[in-house]
């Protein structure tokens, strides 16, 4: 048994296109994956005189390939585990980042966020590619990956137009391979009645990337520190479909001033240095140890973590001078007179990130609380007072001592300040009401389970959104937010 549909993209969406595929023959199942949560697998019965296009996915749902076929279907954005941006796209390739292979289709469903997905017929005019269409031919790729035969486009373009063929819809030349986002003709077919559009709460940004800063500074798109951070994200949405949509918002203003920072530095070897140092590896080990508190709960493995988060930032890096100039680009103050030119330069560009809430939550807030705990002091504290607990921490660091700053409260007063109300299309509806947006009380459970190294962090969470989202109060009552 072979296709499983990953629970962090839009599962209906993609059984009801498998549906299609399968000829609505009423063949299509699903089981739950004994010891997984993030998927179910894709069933289908054969029935008697199915279809062409029913034949391929039984073979495909029916064989033991020896690998795992995992489809991801996605409205727009970027792939989570290969990072690049799907949107009006969709792509099959070979994964081997869970620590063991399997095939992944991800996909678009969300039509290129209502523009449509298009290809070319054999007059060079655009034609409609819908959903189903376009999770079919990823499978054909996938169907000549597994059977060890030449992946040739013609090919499977050639398949493609068999399920077109069934649909009503015009067929594509097997030559063409260009494709893309717009209008076009369905000769008068139907795409099955599949979901298709954009989405209520609208489509996921995507960007070329994962990450533009963290490429730039340490100088390759494929570097260790991007992968970390890939894996990381894809691990989260796995896990919550809301903590997937809060990453989406976060990447979304993310998008709006990394380009230009990623522009100025990639070509300074020493801004490159400064910013992967001050920034880059605290961020990431402070999300490590997020991560490993979410998934792992407190124990050695988080110890661990936190211990490589306090050495990701290191004194000589200029903690206090960095913690200045973070509450000054917080407060809309004017930077300190002892900031590098480089961080003079940068100014408008930090200073416009420091104003988007969910990205100064994902990127701001944790640089402040890590810089300050490398100085021993926490978050919220007076400056006065601030200054004499870091004179003290470092005499205590002199004498041999700890910091006392509770990294693991750090991380869990953090992530209960996580602003999920800010993303589009996942408040609750009235308790009773169905959810316009798919959300259901399942995904919160799924979320609240992140917390449970803190339930105190939860609790001040749901308190917030209890306040943003009055209707909800019962609902996160339930699920143990209140």
């Amino acid at each position: 048994m072979t296709i499983f549909l990953d629970l962090a993209g839009q599962t209906a969406t993609a059984f009801n296109n498998f549906d299609v595929v399968s000829g609505q023959s009423g063949g299509v199942g699903l089981l739950d994956v004994v010891g997984d949560a993030t998927m179910k697998q894709l069933t289908y019965d054969d029935v008697s005189g199915q279809l062409p296009t029913a034949d391929r996915l039984s073979a495909l749902a029916n064989t033991d390939f020896g690998v795992p076929i995992i489809v991801t279907a996605l409205n727009g954005g970027n792939d989570p585990y290969k990072g690049n941006d799907i949107t009006g796209n969709a792509q099959a390739y070979t994964d081997h980042s869970p620590g063991h292979l399997v095939i992944r289709i991800v996909y678009d469903v969300s039509q290129c966020c209502g523009k449509g997905i298009v290809a070319r017929n054999n007059n060079g005019d655009n034609i409609t590619v819908p959903n189903p269409v376009l999770l079919y031919h990823e499978m054909a790729h996938v169907f000549l990956e597994v059977n060890h035969q030449p992946d040739v486009e013609s090919t499977v373009i050639g398949d493609e137009n068999v399920l077109r063929a069934q649909l009503g819809l015009c067929l594509r030349n097997v030559n063409d391979h260009e494709g893309g986002c717009g209008d076009g003709s369905d000769c008068g077919g139907s795409d099955g009645g599949a979901d298709s559009g954009p989405p209520p709460g609208g489509c996921a940004a995507g960007t070329t990337t994962v990450c533009f800063v963290v490429s730039a500074a340490t100088g390759s798109p494929q570097s260790d520190e991007v992968h970390v951070l890939r894996r990381l994200r894809a691990r989260v949405a796995a896990r919550s479909v809301l903590a997937a949509r809060l990453i989406d918002a976060v990447y979304a203003e993310y998008a709006q001033f990394s380009p230009a920072i990623a522009h100025r530095i990639e070509g300074d070897v020493l801004a490159r240095r400064a910013v992967l140092l001050a920034v880059v590896r605290p961020l990431l080990a402070w999300y490590a140890l997020a991560g490993t508190l979410a998934f792992d709960g407190r124990g050695e493995t988080a110890t661990r973590a936190a211990r490589a988060l306090a050495a990701a930032c290191p004194r000589y890096v200029g903690s206090a001078l960095l913690v200045d100039v973070l509450d000054s680009l917080n407060s809309g103050g004017a930077l300190p007179a002892a900031a590098s030119p480089l961080l003079r330069g940068l100014g408008p560009e930090l200073r416009a990130a420091s104003g988007l809430r969910c990205a100064r939550w994902a990127v701001f807030d944790p640089l402040v609380r890590a810089w300050r705990a490398a100085a021993g002091v926490a978050v919220g504290t007076h400056a006065a007072h601030a200054a004499r607990m870091a004179h003290a921490a470092n005499t205590a660091r002199a004498a041999g001592a700890t910091a006392t700053v509770d990294l693991v409260e750090e991380v869990a007063q953090w992530l209960a300040q996580a602003p999920f109300e800010l993303v589009a299309g996942v408040a609750p509806p009235a308790d009773g009401a169905s959810s316009p947006c798919g959300i259901v009380e399942e995904d919160w459970l799924a979320l609240a389970s992140l917390y449970g190294f803190q339930p105190a962090a939860l609790r001040v969470l749901g308190t917030r959104l209890a306040a943003a989202w009055p209707q909800a109060g019962a609902m996160l009552a339930r699920c143990g937010y209140l």
